[in-house]
């Protein structure tokens, strides 16, 4: 055994060894994520918040509560009692959940033709042909692409946040250039 762990030290040792680990590092994660995805039934079980869309702050009041009351006859109860109702910040790390159905309320991500990286806004309303109607919390208005989202480009809705964990992710989405909502 101690011979064993010799050699692994032995290959591991200077700039090599940072190789090796970086590749470990990358298999494990890329195998974890397909186990999580396996288990929470998507193809996009962790993402990373990107951009401030869904951001809880000063704003609040005026571009969420009283935009959903204006706008969809919505009281701040109703709302307070949605899932993931304080919504997240740039660097959280959402895990999504594949579902058969979706609600208003809920926060859940999903793929736009021509965006790199996918939307991860909220449910305001569901539509006469069951596409959905989404806007993103901190968002003052509708955007585009946000009044008929149909199923099949849903990945799935947030479940958990995990906080800071996705600055990595920020990081190098930035250095390549793409751009979330």
């Amino acid at each position: 055994m101690s011979s064993l762990k010799q050699k692994f030290d032995k290959v591991t040792d200077g700039p090599i060894g940072y190789v090796i680990y970086a590749a470990l590092g990358i298999t494990i994660a890329f195998l974890l994520n397909q186990v999580l995805g396996y288990g929470l039934g998507t193809d996009l079980p962790v993402v990373a918040v990107i951009s401030s869309s869904m951001t809880h702050d000063n704003n609040t009041p005026a571009v969420f509560y009283q935009w959903l009351e204006n706008n969809m006859g919505y009281n701040e109860s109703y709302i307070n009692s949605w899932p993931v109702h304080n919504g997240f910040v740039i660097g959280d790390l959402p895990i999504i959940e594949g579902t058969a159905n979706y609600q208003v309320g809920d926060v859940i991500v999903y793929s736009i033709q021509g965006q790199k990286v996918p939307i991860i806004h909220r449910i305001i309303k569901i539509n006469s042909d069951g596409t959905y109607m989404t806007k993103g919390d901190h968002n003052p208005t509708l955007l585009p692409f946000e009044g008929a989202v149909r199923k099949e480009q849903i990945h799935g809705r947030v479940i958990f946040i995990i906080p800071k964990l996705g600055y990595f992710k920020v990081i190098m989405t930035q250095l390549v250039g793409a751009q979330g909502s």
